[in-house]
């Protein structure tokens, strides 16, 4: 029987070296490529040269029930049916059922409880009133505000649940205040005896909740125990070591489904061949560490290796240099241009090492400009996209909309939304134009495109094919400042210093946008994004949008 560690690999590192004794790395590429179709049972053995051979099997899988089909996979290959196919198991209903139960013990359920046991609360005393609505929004929103910046910012999101009773106490001690003093404020009739019966309420019910918590977070990590790690987490990370203080890190995280973050594997000095922990795999040498960012989604770096090879690698200089968050114990390193913040780990204590903005209020303020912004948007221009459709689907033949997959924030990848503007055969006839590329860099531009139709020309001049783009933007994949959303092509062939401008949420426009656009070559492009990054505030913003009218409306640069 094959071994279980054999290739539950993850995989967006197949485009690795894989490191000696696992095989080569177009193994791994095929096993890769047949992985991703889940009507394809892969089974690979270990030959006698010690490489991975992969070869496909006529079982007769696909007559099997569902429940034997995983069983007789798993028992073939150590591949869960997860694995194998995770629609056949409706595994987006137990990602949704996973999340709401995330929800309802964090946050969110915390402030849907207090707002219930206020409301019953002066149900029951005969108490509510005109004034009661008002006082029940501003109760939800000093919550949500304080629980939101009380505290250092954490290196991985997630649920925000609480699990000690001193800091729910804490909590709803301060949120009273606040609370109390905005009564006071508005001149709302809340007598003593509504309040106290309110507090006293309320506590309880969050100290239950609390509990609750605790029970969903145990019953989730031994899920994880049983089906292996997350498989659809939002966030991923990496481990550089594999000694004592990497295994705790991992069961940290291993231990917490609430931080809703995938292990993607370790990188180590010392260990070489097949290794794994807790079903974590050991994935290469830290020196191929520019290698994992380029080519997969790493939202954070753990740093947790051995004193005796802090001085070992340039593995902290590498992800600064690309953008990627490191976290650090203690300080043992003097960045360029990431800034240091204590933070915390699931209560850990922590270095991060950053080079992205942080500022929580401000950050805040901008997502909220973003929702807003987008939404206007989209009703304002609602006329003109309609005309825009019509000439485009009276003009030529093909959909109205282009769908493209575009990498976010640290790679993560989406699919982006425009205006058709070129044939339909625009991407088959590309490979003929490469020669007449007029950007220099992995960006592909031709001013006179052949490709572009006439009303797609009309189009590009004044940025209209980019308004379906708010849609992105109301979904939260795109911002409404920030630079441009690359192709996952052009991302791998980016040079280091070029990655770290996946570090921020890409948007509709930037700097490139009001300096000319195509008229400036890929590598100021690249330092303009660099340059608002490094530069960003809420009124670095504003001047970007307003500038970006003007130049929308010359069509300079398009």
């Amino acid at each position: 029987m094959v071994p279980r560690s054999c290739y539950r690999h993850p995989l967006p590192l197949a485009g690795l070296t894989a490191p000696k004794g696992i095989g080569q790395a177009d193994d791994i590429r095929s096993v890769s490529s047949m992985y991703r179709q889940p009507n394809r049972p892969i089974f690979c053995s270990i030959g006698g040269s010690g490489s991975v051979t992969v070869s496909q099997t006529a079982v007769g899988l696909e007559r099997l029930s569902s429940s034997k089909r995983g069983r007789a996979l798993q028992n073939h290959t150590g591949v869960s049916m997860g694995d194998y196919g995770l629609h056949r198991l409706g595994w987006s209903n137990v990602q949704v059922v996973r999340k709401i139960s995330l929800m309802a013990s964090g946050q969110a359920g915390a402030a849907l409880l207090a707002a219930t046991i206020f409301a019953a609360t002066l149900s029951v005393l005969g108490q509510i009133g005109v004034w009661f609505w008002p006082a029940l929004t501003a109760l939800v929103l000093i919550r949500y505000g304080y629980l939101n910046t009380r505290g250092l910012k954490p290196v991985l999101s997630s649920y925000k649940i609480r699990k000690h009773g001193w800091r729910l106490v804490l909590d709803e001690a301060h949120i009273g205040v606040g609370f109390l003093a905005a009564c006071f404020v508005f001149d709302w009739p809340t007598g003593l005896w509504v309040m106290t019966a309110y507090f006293a309420a309320n506590l309880a019910a969050q100290f239950c909740l609390m509990n609750f918590s605790r029970f969903v977070i145990h019953h989730l990590a031994e899920c994880d125990r049983t089906d292996g790690q997350i498989k659809t987490a939002v966030q991923q990370a990496l481990i550089v070591g594999s000694g004592a203080r990497a295994k705790k890190v991992a069961d940290m995280v291993l231990n917490s489904p609430e931080l809703d973050t995938r292990l993607i594997g370790f990188l180590d000095f010392h260990r070489k061949g097949l290794w794994r922990y807790r079903d974590v795999p050991l994935v290469g040498h830290p020196d191929s560490l520019r290698e994992v960012i380029a080519n997969t989604q790493v939202d954070a770096i753990f740093w947790a290796v051995e004193a005796d090879d802090i001085s070992r690698s340039e593995v902290l200089a590498v992800a600064e240099n690309m953008g990627v968050r490191v976290v650090v114990m203690p300080s043992v390193y003097d960045p360029k241009l990431a800034r240091i913040r204590p933070s915390y780990v699931n209560g850990m204590p922590a270095m991060v090492y950053r080079s992205d903005p942080e500022d929580q209020v401000a950050l805040m303020g901008k997502s909220l400009m973003d929702r807003l912004g987008a939404l206007f948007g989209l009703l304002v221009l609602s006329p003109i996209m309609l005309v825009t459709a019509l000439a485009i689907k009276l003009t030529s033949r093909g959909p109205v909309f282009f769908k493209q997959t575009r990498s976010g924030v640290n790679g993560k990848q989406f699919a982006l939304y425009k205006f058709r503007t070129m044939c339909c055969d625009a991407e088959g006839r590309k490979d003929d134009l490469l020669e007449k590329n007029e950007m220099s860099g992995p960006v592909f531009k031709i001013k006179r495109d052949p490709r572009v139709t006439r009303v797609g020309r009309f189009l590009r001049k004044y940025s209209i094919d980019e308004v379906p783009q708010f849609m992105n933007v109301l979904r939260g994949e795109m911002s409404l400042v920030g630079p441009r959303p690359p192709l996952p092509s052009e991302v791998s062939r980016f040079e280091p210093w070029q990655h770290r401008k996946l570090s921020v949420k890409p948007g509709l426009t930037c700097l490139w946008q009001i300096n000319g656009r195509n008229a400036i070559d890929f590598e100021e492009w690249m330092r303009l994004d660099l340059q608002y990054i490094d530069n960003w505030s809420l009124w670095l913003d504003a001047k970007i949008i307003a500038k970006t009218f003007p130049a929308v409306m010359k069509g300079s640069g398009s």
